[in-house]
């Protein structure tokens, strides 16, 4: 498994249900990002990708690797918007 076998709307999903409360991926409790992600990701894995969406400009946080602190970014809650937002369908000719 990669960082990009991973999809970023649940975990967007997820830090936009409580904005403005830091997340974390390290202590197991209700605002761990490993709710939002497969259940096999290992730890390692799971900090790459928030790397990822940190360096996206998706999501605000620590990149240490410590336990995160990630808050999803204005631009994280456009790109979510999107992802949830059916596309315009053509009209049938």
């Amino acid at each position: 498994m990669q960082c990009k076998d991973i999809p970023d709307a649940p975990i967007l999903a997820f830090l936009a249900q409580r904005p403005g409360v830091w997340h974390n991926w390290y202590f197991g409790d209700d605002r761990d990002v490993h709710l939002a992600m497969p259940a096999d990701v290992p730890d390692k894995l799971v900090v790459a990708k928030m790397n990822r969406l940190m360096q996206r400009g998706l999501v605000d946080g620590c990149s240490c690797g410590c336990r995160g602190d990630y808050v999803i970014t204005d631009k994280g809650l456009s790109a979510l918007h999107a992802a949830q937002t059916p596309a315009p369908s053509r009209p049938q000719v």
